[in-house]
């Protein structure tokens, strides 16, 4: 089993970070496909706590490659500010690589982002104004800077002096902010990430797939979550690439075919952060209780999260998108202490019951959650590492879970730590067979 995935199942922030490093141990690569620095994982190792926003979390893994595939926009700036995390806590990039196609946010993409934002008034998406869309917009128009650019002084000063001009009329369009950049103040800076970054740039796609072919053990990060999917998420309060299991072939450059297990990163009760329809959102004393109980506020944004019942339409939708083989049920101790749980099963929408996610937001603005309620638990501190030692009620609804989806559970979390994972199967890696 040399490959293996990891996709958010709902609208991101469902502790993949941690999942990730968990199952990192056994890998010999571990890949990010999609996404920018609007993602963030928080990582604690013993008394050091790690927030990465690009790099991928297996690069706190000794030994490990930590591969940024092509399907990444990388803010190289705030990159190097991660790496100096890793730096002043000893450790090295040495096993960093970073696709040559990867595209590179530059400045005036946040300015763009913030100025678009502003344009939309009452229909603001919620971005976090880091630049992510409008350098996805730059790689669809063709205008993009990517990686590999680095290496190349000369194509980077042509490419400036055709792009700085047009960002700069239309921020003035916008009434937003020039960037304020010359054109051989942007070749400097390239100059320095080159300095930084460069020696670890390539072409990951011949990378991961050579890798592949010898049997090594490669592991696909997500970022984000499925509901945040350009095509299939909540348009539009959605991200502005593909989240699902698909985005993991154009984003890290392999066939579908080469994917062999998909685990789901599933939170035991749901959250999300930005606008847009939610149907199991709690209001009031319950959401901040819930919000309060699991520290919901976000890596990257430090906003506050809303937080809600757990969802299964939406677990069940994701299912189906990724090909989701197991479940890594996320926040199972923030449940603790509760009398009774609800779980939505389905969506009344103008008086018609619905398992499926619909596409469109103005009925899931109308949709009501359909509630199964379950006993809860409240001695999960009795707690020995094992599955067995887990509450019976837990269990119990882990088991409503998987019934009700489909899908088997395979990794349980309890808490941030290593430590704190009930893997079920212990079936991922060969190295763990054995």
């Amino acid at each position: 089993m040399p490959t293996l995935a990891i996709i958010g199942a709902q609208w991101g922030d469902e502790g993949k970070g941690k999942i990730t490093d968990y199952l990192a141990e056994n890998a010999d690569a571990v890949v990010r496909f999609q996404g920018g620095n609007n993602a963030g994982h928080t990582i604690i190792i013993g008394e050091n706590t790690f927030k990465l926003h690009t790099l991928p979390s297996g690069i706190l893994r000794k030994g490990k490659l930590a591969i940024i595939g092509n399907g990444v926009v990388i803010n190289m700036a705030d990159m190097t500010e991660e790496a100096k995390q890793l730096t002043d806590a000893g450790m090295t990039l040495d096993c960093l690589r970073i696709s040559d196609r990867a595209h590179v946010i530059m400045n005036y993409h946040k300015k763009l982002d913030g100025a678009e934002e502003s344009r939309r008034g009452k229909v603001a998406v919620g971005t976090t104004k880091k630049g992510i869309g409008p350098a996805y917009q730059d790689k669809i128009a063709r205008c993009g800077f990517r990686a590999g650019d680095l290496l190349e002084s000369d194509l980077i000063k042509e490419k400036a002096g055709v792009l700085l001009p047009m960002k700069n009329e239309l921020l003035d369009m916008y009434g937003g902010e020039r960037c304020g950049c010359t054109v051989d103040k942007m070749c400097g800076m390239f100059e320095t990430w080159n300095e930084s970054f460069g020696r670890y740039i390539c072409d990951t796609s011949v990378l991961i797939n050579d890798m592949i072919d010898e049997g090594k053990n490669i592991l696909f990060e997500g970022a984000q979550g499925s509901m945040l999917d350009v095509d299939h998420g909540t348009y539009p309060y959605v991200t502005s690439s593909s989240t699902v299991g698909g985005g993991i072939c154009s984003g890290s450059g392999i066939a579908p075919n080469r994917i062999k297990e998909v685990v789901g990163c599933l939170k035991a009760y749901t959250t999300r952060v930005g606008e847009g329809p939610f149907v199991t959102e709690l209001f009031g004393e319950e959401g901040a209780y819930l919000q309060d109980k699991g520290g919901e506020f976000g890596t990257t944004t430090g906003r506050g999260r809303r937080c809600g019942w757990l969802d299964l339409v939406v677990a069940r939708y994701s299912a189906r998108l990724s090909g989701i083989t197991h479940w890594a049920i996320t926040k199972l101790d923030v449940l603790n202490g509760y009398e009774e749980i609800k779980v939505c099963v389905a969506y009344e929408i103008d008086g018609e019951i619905l398992k499926h996610f619909p596409a469109s937001i103005r009925k899931l603005e109308r949709a009501k959650p359909v509630y199964e309620t379950l006993k809860g638990w409240k001695d999960m501190a009795d707690y020995d590492g094992s599955y067995r030692s887990l509450p019976l009620e837990a269990k119990e609804y882990l088991r409503f879970i998987e019934e009700s989806t489909g899908v088997p559970v395979g990794i349980i979390s309890i808490g941030p730590e290593r430590s704190q994972t009930v893997d079920v199967y212990k079936k991922w890696w060969p190295a763990q067979e054995q």
